[in-house]
């Protein structure tokens, strides 16, 4: 399955006065992942212990956010700053990660809740996500 992008974006202004917006964006993947299990069991008709050795798959559901901040000085774009988000991820610069294996978890509706509240807090907080 191909990833999904999903973003938000909120303008923000710091102690300062100046105005910055603040983009953040969450990739979603979800994989079948294999994994070999095995099992020490006893055997009745054969009166011994052995090995069951089988492949189990299983559901990994993941969401990696990212953000950007957009300088005062420059016109703000928003495919430019899902741009940057997303290749800040990945380079491995994220902000979060979640994951999960159960299939009704990291729904649409979930991963837009965790984008705005994290947009928020951003904007909330603006000035300690710029650099000094």
């Amino acid at each position: 399955m191909k990833d999904k992008v999903f973003s938000a974006w909120a303008k923000a202004t710091d102690s300062s006065g100046q105005a910055h917006y603040v983009t953040v964006v969450g990739i979603f993947s979800k994989r079948r992942e294999g994994n070999v299990v095995e099992e020490n069991v006893y055997l009745d008709d054969f009166n011994t212990n052995g090995t069951l050795k089988y492949n189990f798959k299983k559901l990994r559901r993941r969401l990696t956010v990212g953000m950007s901040i957009c300088h005062p000085e420059d016109r703000f774009d928003e495919q430019v700053g899902i741009d940057v988000a997303v290749k800040r991820i990945a380079k491995g610069e994220f902000i979060g990660q979640l994951e999960t294996s159960h299939a009704t978890m990291l729904t649409k509706d979930a991963i837009m809740a965790e984008i705005l509240v994290k947009l928020n807090h951003i904007c909330q907080n603006i000035d300690k996500y710029l650099p000094n």
